[in-house]
Formats: structure tokens, sequence, C-alpha cells
């Protein structure tokens, strides 16, 4: 029940048709009986949305595109995912002080957490915050990266940040892939009918990682599926983050696996 008491998150972001942050996180607080609600609030203006943030108090903020990159400024302290990725998707407000942190990076590895990524050969397709965010984590596990992008020298940016090898959809049929992740919003509306890789063939020794969630039988998943391969949803990734991101704002880890499996129900029938 809202009262006076209640602590109001939000998130922020332009255009929020699709978000499911509200969903999760209201879930989330419900469950774990905290007298919050996260609402979304889209709007292109984003020193509108910092003063609201300070003048509101808030809490939590869940930041969206096109807000990752530019929050950065507006921010008192940020952790060390943010420096590197140049990114923040979650602000945390302390005594009147915004701290940012990329959660990506935590949804990243509860998605992979049963994946072995060592000396494993990777596509990562997309050169945005996501795709740095997939990069830091399999540079972590000493993965082999490729790197695949509709514009081929942000993609040679991130490889000389991250190592690994620039390609072109050309050399797809050649490499011998073990993971592909896919980071761009190809998949999702308004390209629900497009994959980034609508030519490709995969194999059953293969997983696929697509982290557009809504839908989740993206056309790249249908593919992979199609042809045996192992599949990571999106919806993994995004309630990994989101889930850190309440941890973020309590000071503690939520433990509950009966929590996060009632979560992603709750995502999957919404």
């Amino acid at each position: 029940m809202i009262n006076q008491k209640t602590q109001l998150n939000m998130v922020i972001g332009f255009p929020l048709e699709h978000t499911k942050s509200p969903l999760l996180h209201n879930a989330v607080y419900n469950a774990l009986n905290i007298n919050a609600i996260l609402l979304a609030f889209p709007n292109k203006n984003l020193p509108s949305m910092i003063k609201s943030i300070k003048t509101l108090s808030i809490g939590l903020t869940a930041v969206t595109m096109p807000f990752k990159e530019k929050v950065i400024k507006y921010l008192d302290h940020y952790s060390p995912e943010v420096e590197i990725l140049k990114a923040a998707n979650t602000i945390i407000q302390r005594n009147g002080k915004l701290y940012g942190y990329n959660t990506d990076v935590d949804g990243i590895k509860y998605a992979l957490r049963k994946t072995s990524m060592a000396k494993k050969n990777i596509l990562v397709i997309g050169s945005g915050g996501a795709a740095r965010a997939a990069a830091l984590v399999l540079k972590e596990n000493h993965s082999t990266i490729f790197w695949l992008n509709r514009t081929k020298r942000k993609a040679i940016t991130l490889a000389n940040i991250f190592g690994g090898k620039v390609i072109d959809s050309k050399e797809l049929k050649e490499l011998k892939l073990d993971i592909i992740i896919n980071t761009t919003p190809l998949g999702m509306h308004p390209n629900r009918d497009i994959s980034p890789m609508p030519d490709y063939k995969f194999k059953p020794h293969q997983t696929v990682f697509d982290m557009v969630y809504h839908p989740m039988d993206t056309q790249l998943i249908k593919q992979a599926k199609k042809n045996k391969a192992k599949i990571i949803y999106g919806l993994d990734m995004f309630v990994g983050q989101g889930l850190k991101q309440i941890e973020l704002l309590r000071g503690k880890k939520i433990h509950s696996i009966k929590i996060m499996n009632a979560i992603k129900s709750l995502l999957v029938r919404d």
C-alpha cells in the first residue's frame, strides 16, 4: 500500500512504452516487503529529470536509452565499471549525492552464469554500451572476441579497447564460433522481423544470447532454436541487472531463487 513513507523510484529514458522495469522492481519490492514503488517517466529533457531526482528525493533511478552515456556528467561519484564503459544504467541517491553504476555487467554475468567462456570464440554483434559491457565480462574470462557491427569504425574502436578482431558478415561462415551475443536492438519493436544474422546457420554446439527481451523469441532466437543451438534469453540479463539495482538500493544481496524465478514467470506472462 502506498503511503507517506513510500520511497519513489523511477526509470528514465525515451521512449519507455516497452520497459518492464516497473513490473520487475515493483514485484520484487512486494516480495521483499519494501515500501517503495518504481514508475516510468518518459522525458527527452535529461537536465529536467536530474532536477526531479533531487527534488523528489528519488532513491533509485534506472537509466535507459538515450541517457546512459549523457547522465555521467551529472553524477557526483561513479563505479569503476561506469568509468570503463562510459555508461551508467543506475543512479542511487545517498544524502543528496548521486552515485552511478552499470548493472548491465551484472546482468550479463547472471545470464552467462552456466556458460563456460574461457578461451571460447565469441561473436559480439553491435558497438554500443551493451557491447562494451559484454566485452568487459568476456575479457575477464579470457575469451577470444570477434566484433561485427554495421559501422566498422565503431567496432575497431572497441577492439582497440577490449581486444579481439573486427570482421564483416562475409567471414561468418568461416569462423568457428562457440557463443554469439547480440547487443543490438534488432529483433525488438519496430524491428521484430529483423535478425542481425539472417543467413547464418547455427550449430547445436553453439550458444546464442540475445539481449533483446521483448519479445523473448526474437528472429535470432527462432533461427537458433531451429538449428538446435543453446538459447540464453535477454530476460535473464534483464532480471539480473534489475535485481542488482535493488541490491544497490538496499545495500544487501537478494539470495532467494524463488524470487528470481517468480519474477521471470511474471515477466514472461506480461
